[in-house]
């Protein structure tokens, strides 16, 4: 009788170097698959992770007070989703986002009047990001190109309604996007940018 092999992926390293900058600062790691982080700062650190905007759900637990040369090794609690991180070096304000993807699964931004959460936001080469509002439907244009399969031009209310866009494999590009609804009376403009790390 054949036993079943279950093949775990090995875990996926992130070293915090002295400036504070996660490498990679994009990665793609599988549903389950545990993250490693190292701190080789040379300072005491803490790991941030941000809450998805759409679903408001917490994909790794903060990491608090990395000890210099010391690592932390967790795995998703989420599937199927991209999560933002920055990193704190002893106490000062945060660097970058940063991205893990989990699975297949969009970095999501939320939009209330033509205002995203987050304003700037990252994810790895070929990532996926879904934009949804919260209010009303919103325009959105890309002043450089718009980089997403399918195009992301709208944004509709409730997130079954919007597509999820695929980056093309771009490298260490920003890309900004403009939202706007226009009112009778006038305009209401609103921004932000999509790193791709």
């Amino acid at each position: 009788m054949a036993t079943a092999r279950v093949f775990t992926a090995a875990d996926q390293p992130v070293n915090i170097n002295p400036q504070g900058q996660a490498n990679p600062a994009g990665c793609l790691i599988e549903n389950g698959q545990n993250v490693t982080f190292t701190n080789n700062s040379g300072s005491t650190i803490s790991i941030l992770f941000a809450q998805t905007a759409i679903s408001k759900q917490t994909v790794f637990n903060d990491i608090n007070n990395l000890a210099p040369g010391s690592n932390h090794t967790e795995a998703p609690l989420v599937r199927d989703i991209t999560v933002n991180y920055n990193v704190s070096m002893d106490g000062k304000p945060p660097y970058e986002p940063f991205a893990i993807e989990v699975g297949a699964g969009p970095l999501e931004i939320s939009v209330t009047g033509t205002n995203p959460t987050p304003a700037a936001g990252a994810i790895p080469p070929n990532g996926e990001i879904q934009f949804t509002t919260t209010d009303f439907k919103c325009n959105i244009s890309w002043p450089d190109g718009d980089p997403f399969n399918p195009q992301l031009d709208y944004a509709f209310v409730g997130q079954p309604n919007n597509p999820v866009g695929q980056e093309h494999g771009n490298s260490g590009k920003i890309f900004g996007y403009k939202v706007t609804r226009s009112t009778d009376v006038n305009p209401v403009d609103g921004g932000g940018t999509i790193k791709v790390t």
